[in-house]
């Protein structure tokens, strides 16, 4: 059992496991009798001040990251954890072994493909987000930012550390019961260890939180039965391609082969003596004539890597 006792996760992996259900009620008062040596007195909190919820599905989604040793290996991996600010939906989650923007993108893209395109993501000042928020007049600060200015999504950065409480508590939460669960499962891939992030998600999802008395899942269905929703359709794959992906420019050689990653490309012909890359790591990258805004520019080649 872990110190201090997690009652809640404890009632239920013995649901889970060996049919036995019993309230989390119960098992605390169990250990609290019977294995008194293992609850910890705990320390006096200072009292915390939290913002109102967003008034709808898909205004906000909090996104963030946490390091930690998830699993037993030679290095810690990264959560990317992103949570609707009004229901408490957990949108998205994944494990991944570095905090990288293009990591970040496949986060994102699946999300969106799932649930469509929220109105705004909520972040901290971490470089890679952008230090500052994203107007629709300002330049991007950041390659997310220029993504998520291309899909029509507003970057928010939180003001303090402080401003974060909410998605922080989920991460703490996350803490005291996946690791359990990924070493009682004896994971060793970051595979398997997605398999059980995903099932303790749905599980969070149908499960009433005790900060708001309400069970997300349940929010967010009713939301969307109401039209309650600031949620847009999801655009067309090639768009999420463009959007999603690192830029980068390339000199044009005399002969109209462009050097990438150490090897030579022939393209198009072109008058432009500088072009840009869409590229997507370890997969593929185009080559086109310009810097794109809205949609695909004339492609000039398309190369698998």
């Amino acid at each position: 059992m872990q110190n201090p006792p997690n009652y809640q996760l404890v009632a239920d992996e013995m649901e889970r496991l060996c049919g036995f259900k019993r309230a989390r009620s119960s098992v605390e008062a169990y250990v609290k009798s019977h294995l008194s040596h293992l609850v910890p007195t705990p320390l006096r909190k200072p009292r915390t001040y939290r913002r109102f919820r967003r008034a709808r599905i898909g205004e906000l989604y909090q996104h963030d990251s946490s390091i930690h040793q998830w699993w037993p290996a030679p290095d810690k991996q990264y959560l990317l954890l992103t949570v609707d600010d009004h229901s408490g939906r957990n949108v998205a989650g994944t494990f991944v072994s570095a905090e990288t923007t293009w990591n970040h993108f496949q986060h994102f893209r699946r999300a969106f493909e799932t649930l469509g395109l929220p109105e705004a993501i909520y972040t901290d000042a971490l470089s890679l987000f952008g230090p500052s928020s994203s107007t629709d007049h300002g330049d991007p600060k950041s390659q997310f930012q220029r993504a998520l200015r291309g899909l029509g999504v507003a970057h928010i950065v939180a003001p303090t550390p402080q401003a974060k409480g909410k998605i922080e508590r989920r991460f703490g939460t996350f803490q005291n019961r996946i690791v359990t669960l990924l070493a009682h499962a004896k994971v060793k891939t970051y595979e398997h260890a997605d398999e059980i992030l995903q099932m303790e998600i749905i599980r969070q999802n149908r499960t009433r939180q005790r900060s708001t008395a309400r069970i997300p899942l349940d929010v967010w269905d009713r939301a969307v039965l109401e039209n309650n929703g600031r949620l847009r359709p999801t655009p067309v794959s090639s768009l999420l391609d463009l959007h999603f992906s690192m830029r980068g420019s390339r000199k044009v050689n005399n002969d109209q082969t462009i050097d990438f990653e150490g090897r030579n490309y022939e393209i198009a012909t072109t008058a432009r003596k500088s072009v840009t890359i869409i590229h997507h790591p370890n997969l593929k990258f185009w080559v086109v004539d310009h810097p794109p805004k809205d949609v695909w520019p004339p492609i000039l080649g398309t190369f698998g890597l």
